[in-house]
């Protein structure tokens, strides 16, 4: 059997892209807690709260958009995989088929199993989260919200009309989506020194 060594550097990838990207960026970004409602007392109070305002508002996007951008990565990686391994007839498809549906398909051909720690819900909590930043309110929020309620830590208002924005998203979260991604390419690499779960 010839040797299949993209799922260790599908593997690496999303490693170095975390580490050397994601942990980089966001040491430099963090989120205040302290950030008052209603009347300061100073226009020096009045200053500090804006500042500390606007440094969420950018930690947060950034947030939302590493997630989107873990998500993609993944998702070309398993379409890469899926061309390689799928039989001829099954290649037109990889790249029309719904995210779920190939993953379950490329998980049930090369035995990976997805119910391994989770692995498959927190990456289909991961692929749901992408979607709600990519477009906002919709049905992808909705299964998000029932899927993954920790993601909005402050109840939001019944009528607030932008739920995607009031989603947080910690650092526990971002090594939750690093480890199913890492051990998902962990369990599908059958190459001698496979390394299912890095450090994180």
């Amino acid at each position: 059997m010839p040797q299949d060594l993209l799922p260790r550097i599908f593997q690496a990838d999303l490693d170095r892209f975390y580490i050397k990207i994601i942990c980089a960026a966001l040491s430099e970004l963090p989120l205040h807690d302290d950030v008052k409602t209603g009347e300061l007392t100073s226009i020096e109070e009045f200053l500090d709260n804006a500042e500390k305002h606007t440094s969420n508002v950018v930690a947060c996007e950034a947030r939302r958009s590493f997630a989107l951008a873990l998500a993609a990565i993944f998702e070309r990686q398993l379409q890469i995989w899926a061309l390689k391994h799928f039989a001829e007839e099954k290649k037109a498809q990889v790249t029309t088929t719904p995210f779920d549906a190939l993953l379950r398909t490329v998980a049930s051909e090369k035995k990976v199993d997805l119910a391994d720690a989770s692995v498959g819900n927190k990456i289909t909590e991961l692929h749901l989260l992408a979607n709600v930043v990519r477009h906002g309110d919709g049905r992808s929020l909705t299964k998000l919200r029932r899927r993954a309620p920790h993601l909005w830590p402050v109840s939001p208002e019944a009528d607030t009309s932008a739920f995607s924005e009031l989603i947080q998203i910690t650092d526990n979260n971002f090594v939750g989506y690093i480890r199913a991604l890492t051990r998902f390419w962990g369990l599908a690499d059958h190459e001698p020194g496979a390394v299912i779960d890095p450090p994180y």
